[in-house]
């Protein structure tokens, strides 16, 4: 009998830290399945690949940039946070075929639930997949939204695709926004090179009470974290959230909702 396989899939791939993740869990709560692995795929051959992975034995996949919206289209149904953000970071094969969920948004929400956020002002930098979710997870937070992204019309059409109000910022709105803002999200990639500058917006507008969030998590710290750090931020990057969604998909495969303790966090080398 052939153990049950998971993996991530995506491309780049190698830098992922879901296999370090899930296997920890695996072995900490002694599930009788095969090491969860990486696997590049290119977005050409989605269906060809994630075809061959099934016949393979592969019952869950995670799924990474690139492949998120290829992953939506494949499956023959989807949860009701997949179909809202037409993008699916989690796959379930079974007899039925394939099923898709995302659980970026609750991975997103657990990763600030310390934080009082109902009707406060929340500002998100992009407008891209990951924004999204973002977007999504603040809209069921109750959050007031405010987006900015250099390309205004791809801010609109995530509202109107999502369903949801935002203020659309521009250059000249966004300052007065920051000021009042208790939550600034950063969702693009700029700033992940070490000497890029991330320069969306005038840190010496920001309050030293805002919370600042980079879903970057390497580097550990953003030159965007570090200059909210020098205005007097609190700052956090993506790696809570990547483990929160993570843990998500792993209690949809195994049905078992692992432990997020210290015990992790030395694996992946963080303390």
């Amino acid at each position: 009998m052939t153990h049950k396989k998971t993996a991530v899939i995506g491309d780049p791939i190698d830098h992922s830290l879901s296999p370090k993740i899930h296997n920890h869990w695996i072995e900490s709560e002694k599930i009788n399945v095969d090491p969860y692995h990486k696997i590049n795929v290119k977005k050409e051959n989605f269906i060809r690949d994630v075809d061959r992975l099934i016949e393979e034995g592969y019952y869950g996949l995670n799924v990474t940039v690139p492949l998120k919206e290829d992953a939506y289209k494949y499956c023959n149904n989807t949860s009701d946070v997949a179909r809202a953000l037409k993008a699916v970071n989690t796959l379930i094969i079974n007899k039925d075929g394939v099923y898709g969920d995302n659980t970026d948004p609750i991975g997103f929400e657990k990763s600030i639930a310390n934080r009082e956020l109902n009707n406060k002002l929340c500002l998100v930098l992009g407008a891209g997949g990951s924004a999204r979710a973002v977007v999504y997870a603040l809209t069921q937070m109750k959050c007031e939204i405010g987006i900015y992204n250099r390309t205004k019309k791809n801010a609109e059409s995530l509202c109107s695709d999502l369903g949801v109000e935002a203020t659309i910022l521009t250059e000249k709105t966004i300052s007065k926004f920051i000021g009042s803002s208790h939550l600034v999200v950063n969702t693009t990639s700029l700033g992940q090179q070490e000497d890029e500058e991330n320069k969306l917006i005038d840190f010496n507008n920001l309050n030293s009470s805002t919370h600042v969030y980079d879903l970057i998590y390497n580097p550990s710290k953003t030159t965007f974290l570090r200059h909210a750090e020098k205005n007097g931020c609190t700052v956090q990057n993506g790696l809570e959230m990547l483990i929160h969604q993570a843990a998500q998909s792993f209690n949809v495969w195994h049905n078992i909702m692992p432990k997020i303790d210290e015990e992790l966090m030395n694996v992946l080398g963080i303390n």
